[in-house]
């Protein structure tokens, strides 16, 4: 599943990272907690200017014949390490937008690594397990923050100034929404459009 959200997103101007706020939302029409906590969602802010990239590698590993975890968001500049912990080997390989690579064939007890430089959605397969499949969104900046299974999210030290809060979520229609975080800023509530886009 291809990110096309960040293209249709307008940007509002960069602001430069100052004293933090928290911003605490919640997303209107979420489905029922059953469906939501099945399914992966993530809010972020586009028009930070992005600051040094943390030097911490997030993992995703092959494990029991599928990749653990199976959806992990990481900021643009981070790399993931991808170590294989089956006993049989596995070829990891993407051909997204985003991000294309082929790590090759290796096998237990070997890692790899990939940078992920792009903002967008990278759908991670196996050239030899074709049932392994696996998601990494990359967000532009650090200031994102996953969707709990109640449709609530949490922003911690966002900078002040005019973004594009941008939601997706897995099988729903994506949302963006234009914000003000101001010093001391009150809860945001963002309108997420109902319909389910996932197959049925």
């Amino acid at each position: 599943m291809k990110l096309a959200l960040l293209a249709l997103v307008s940007v509002l101007g960069l602001a430069s990272v100052a004293a933090g706020e928290n911003i605490d939302g919640t997303i209107e029409g979420w489905p029922a907690q059953s469906l939501a906590s099945q399914r992966p969602a993530v809010v972020w802010l586009e028009g930070v200017k992005m600051p040094a990239t943390s030097k911490k590698k997030p993992v995703m590993s092959q494990r029991g014949g599928q990749f653990v975890p199976s959806f992990l968001v990481v900021v643009a500049g981070q790399s993931v390490e991808m170590p294989n912990e089956d006993e049989v080997a596995h070829n990891v390989y993407s051909i997204s937008d985003a991000k294309s690579f082929n790590l090759g064939y290796y096998a237990k007890g070997e890692l790899k690594a990939v940078t992920f430089d792009r903002p967008g959605m990278v759908d991670v397969l196996c050239l030899i397990h074709s049932f392994m499949r696996a998601k990494i969104l990359v967000v532009p900046n650090p200031y994102y923050s996953m969707v709990a299974a109640d449709g609530s999210f949490h922003i911690h030290n966002a900078p002040t100034g005019r973004f594009v809060l941008t939601f997706w979520g897995e099988g729903m229609a994506p949302s963006s929404q234009e914000i003000t975080v101001p010093a001391g800023s009150k809860p945001i509530s963002v309108q997420l459009p109902a319909r389910d886009t996932a197959p049925r």
